[in-house]
């Protein structure tokens, strides 16, 4: 069985590239684009008449038991050694060959009333059940729970285990796994896409594999942005993922299991080597860094352990600028899910000249001014611009710190701005301490 799914899997990375979104309601952003295609690509899978796939649809026990043969190379020849199956299971079903192949292999049972129940959804539990049979692999009961929601004591806790160690079925964003939520087409196909994957590759899959790129031009990168979590480009670029569950509406203080990656540059006008600018950095903070590298790129991690601060990324880039990333992070069930989701995208991180430009002076007020209230980026941002001027200094400040005003003669505007916090206060147009 392995020889056939490594073959199904061979032309996968070909076809990604190539295909096209070949559903009106999938489109190349979706989640789950890959693992549809794929199936779609091998036959498994197909739309409907009106060009949809349908991808939010439920998925019964017959459609699964079809999709899940075919994927794992099941032969499919329609022979049964269980007699007459069940009371709702006839030879002229379209089911039929797939029922009776899957209870000559073992792979499924009926219901104790003698009914195969074909119409009836199927959950996360039984659809990763079904899978790990029909592939010919066997689980044993763990000594702990893989997942809150699934104790040792629950049959699927075997199941549910394996589904965490390959990565085929993660937890949702709430840290659980649900394994009593109904399945759907597109949940099903990235299921079976990705236990296709680990089969040919021989390790978990890999969550990154099929991210997008994305350009950050106020910080002259690209970086893979994981599916279904929010960006923006400009100003201070931010990758992020609000919990919705507990009606998260900034993405500056995650909850539970939210996440923010922010994104700042440092221009480094001085041109100073990042030998000299870690040391700086080192200097100066209270947490213990590392020197390392990202993608090639020399870097200094700092480890924060507390608050909500998780880790920081200062990144030297090819153009001498240096690129500040800081990732913050509730302390929710989904937590080391987050983690992982911050490394990986600070490891994704290249360089790429194409997307520095020059700004105007009117795109550079723009970005301080999207950079206002928003805490530890003050000095980086105002380093967009060369000639401030400290005209006034209130000792006494917000009750935080002292707060310093600066002004910019050729943009022509003043900045408000809090030393501890290392924040921009407000801004004015002209030379001004009366905000």
């Amino acid at each position: 069985m392995k020889k056939l799914l490594a073959s199904l899997v061979l032309s996968l990375v070909v076809f990604v590239t190539s295909a096209q979104a070949d559903f009106s309601d999938v489109s190349t952003a979706h989640t789950h684009y890959a693992a549809i295609m794929s199936l779609v690509e091998q036959g498994i899978l197909e739309g409907y008449a009106d060009g949809t796939f349908l991808p939010g649809k439920e998925v019964n026990r017959a459609e699964a038991l079809k999709i899940i043969l075919l994927g794992t190379g099941v032969e499919v020849t329609g022979e049964s050694t269980a007699g007459i199956l069940f009371s709702d299971v006839s030879e002229g079903d379209w089911f039929f060959d797939y029922v009776s192949t899957a209870v000559s292999l073992g792979i499924i049972q009926g219901y104790d009333d003698g009914t195969f129940k074909p119409e009836q959804t199927v959950n996360r539990a039984e659809a990763i059940k079904m899978l790990l049979a029909a592939a010919g692999l066997e689980t044993s009961m763990p000594t702990s729970a893989a997942f809150l929601d699934t104790p040792v004591t629950e049959w699927f806790s075997g199941y549910a285990t394996y589904a965490k160690t390959w990565n085929i079925q993660p937890p949702q964003t709430d840290g659980l796994w649900h394994p009593e939520e109904a399945i759907t087409r597109a949940n099903l196909a990235e299921m079976v896409y990705r236990f296709q994957e680990t089969e040919s590759l021989g390790h978990a899959f890999d969550e990154g594999a099929n991210w997008q790129r994305k350009e950050f031009p106020t910080v002259d990168i690209t970086m893979k942005v994981p599916f279904s979590w929010g960006y923006k480009q400009e100003g201070v670029g931010a990758i992020f993922l609000l919990d919705r569950a507990n009606d998260q509406m900034s993405l500056l203080t995650p909850y539970d299991n939210g996440a923010t990656l922010l994104l700042t540059r440092y221009a480094n006008s001085d041109g100073k080597s990042s030998a000299d600018l870690f040391a700086s950095i080192k200097e100066n903070t209270l947490w213990e860094t590392e020197e390392s590298t990202v993608n090639g790129y020399a870097a200094l991690v700092v480890y924060h352990d507390a608050g909500i601060y998780y880790r920081e990324w200062y990144v030297m880039l090819d153009n001498g600028s240096l690129l500040h990333a800081v990732a913050l992070r509730g302390d929710g069930a989904y937590s080391p899910y987050l983690e992982w989701f911050f490394e990986t995208m600070v490891a994704s991180i290249e360089y790429d000249a194409s997307t520095t430009s020059e700004l105007t002076i009117e795109q550079t007020v723009a970005e301080l001014r999207e950079a206002i209230q928003v805490d530890g980026v003050g000095a980086e941002m105002m380093d967009l611009l060369a000639d401030w001027e400290l005209i006034e200094t209130d000792t006494i400040g917000v009750g935080t710190g002292p707060v310093d005003y600066y002004y910019s003669p050729s943009a022509n505007v003043t900045v408000k701005y809090e030393r501890s916090f290392d924040v921009i206060l407000d801004l004015e147009d002209g030379e001004t301490s009366a905000f």
